[in-house]
């Protein structure tokens, strides 16, 4: 199996695009890039508009080849929008070449909030017009020779009740090696994603983690991790919205610590690729510091 990072904060933008490769299958998880419209008062810098922009380009280059594209949810950093967005780095026919004529698995729109709601059906009559195979992912599971993919029952964006919404998480299973993809799920802050991972055994494990710069709480997310360590993954890639904080190794030291006791490689997207990691969105603004550029302009759709 070939696991190849594409997009997420360790690489400079919103995003947890990934792209997993088996003998049988070629699938583009989450073909989305976002930028915050603010943070620290300031949009986006020229240099995350361009990270933003080689970004897209590589999720092109990529879905060329795909033959599955997934949808976990439908904020802005998880899918390719129909219409033209700076931040998300599109012109309003790029989505075509990200979905068009390929499987693509998506979220159901049937428990969302009203915002994902609402994308959901512009994008749904998108894909519908670029000829997409549109499948709900909720609790299904798919087989491509001998790899199987599994989809999750739909789970908290978060802790339960969120106004955030829900997403799907996905697991890619291929002999020995076993992939689960869960993005956004804030930790975990709640049970079920670790239920899922206790069901497929994965040997690497691809997670949202909490989003400490937003000072939350951090007994129950630290706790599921641990359980997730339990597990015994291989490797357990820690993404998201944890990479939003320049301190975030500081905040769940206790289980990078426990992750060591236990034999388990925490990494980040960048660290899979053997890189630096590129915390632009978090350093925003030390960069209008030591770069002063003019504020880019106002994106077309700055909705989270």
């Amino acid at each position: 199996m070939e696991i190849r990072p594409v997009g997420e904060e360790s690489l400079g933008v919103r995003s947890m695009c990934l792209y997993v490769e088996t003998r049988d299958v070629r699938i583009l998880l989450d073909a989305g890039v976002s930028l915050a419209p603010r943070r620290f008062g300031l949009p986006p810098h020229p240099r995350e508009l361009e990270r933003a922009r080689a970004v897209r380009a590589e999720i092109l280059r990529l879905a060329e080849g795909a033959d599955v594209v997934t949808i976990s949810h439908y904020h802005r950093d998880h899918f390719t929008p129909w219409y033209p967005s700076t931040y998300m780095a599109t012109d309003g026919e790029t989505y075509r070449r990200v979905y068009g004529g390929r499987k693509v698995l998506a979220k159901s729109p049937h428990d969302l909030n009203w915002s994902q709601r609402r994308r959901h059906y512009g994008l749904a009559k998108a894909l519908q017009e670029a000829g997409a195979e549109v499948a709900y992912a909720d609790g299904g599971e798919w087989r491509f020779g001998g790899t199987v993919v599994k989809a999750s029952q739909s789970l908290w964006h978060g802790p339960a009740g969120s106004k955030t919404g829900r997403v799907v998480a996905f697991a890619v299973l291929d002999g020995e090696e076993r992939l689960a993809f869960v993005p956004d799920v804030e930790g975990p802050v709640e049970p079920e994603p670790v239920d899922f991972l206790r069901e497929v055994r994965p040997t690497i494990v691809v997670l949202g983690g909490p989003p400490t710069y937003l000072n939350w709480e951090l007994d129950k997310p630290l706790a599921y991790l641990r359980e997730v360590i339990d597990l015994r993954p291989r490797v357990l890639v820690l993404a998201h919205h944890l990479l939003r904080d320049t301190d975030w190794r500081e905040k769940v030291s206790p289980v990078l610590e426990y992750a060591e006791r236990r034999g388990v490689t925490v990494t980040t997207y960048a660290g899979l690729l053997g890189r630096d990691e590129e915390l632009l969105e978090a350093r925003r603004r030390e960069l209008y510091q030591a770069e002063p550029a003019e504020a880019a302009a106002r994106d077309e759709d700055e909705e989270d």
